[in-house]
């Protein structure tokens, strides 16, 4: 625990300069439903968790707020979100969310839907 409090301290202190650091949300594009789990193998399901979300794990250790927009679309069908992950400064959300609002204005998303919906 030590260990981890000490990394935590270090990453929020390399990233304090900035108002907002962006990452892509996941490694890859959205998975069907089961894929995780579909061998059976506790340790393979871990490993695909780690290489789908490689990017989001540190901000759930440090606690900073992060956020993650749809930017872009996937070409398939069905038509998937494509996220970016905007993370803060600890206790920051008021600038995620400005940030958030202003992405949402010049990529609207608001009127895009799952099939069925």
């Amino acid at each position: 625990m030590s260990q981890l409090q000490m990394l935590t301290r270090q990453w929020i202190t390399r990233t304090a300069g900035y108002d907002a650091v962006l990452t892509p949300t996941l490694a890859s594009p959205p998975v069907p439903v089961g894929w995780f789990g579909e061998t059976g193998d506790p340790a393979e399901d871990f490993v695909r968790q780690e290489r789908f979300t490689p990017f989001t794990a540190i901000y759930n250790v440090t606690g900073q707020p992060a956020v993650s927009v749809p930017m872009h679309w996937s070409g398939g069908d069905p038509t998937l979100p494509i996220g970016v992950m905007l993370a803060g400064r600890p206790a920051d959300e008021a600038t995620l969310i400005s940030l958030s609002a202003q992405l949402e204005d010049a990529v609207p998303w608001v009127d895009r839907h799952p099939p069925g919906w």
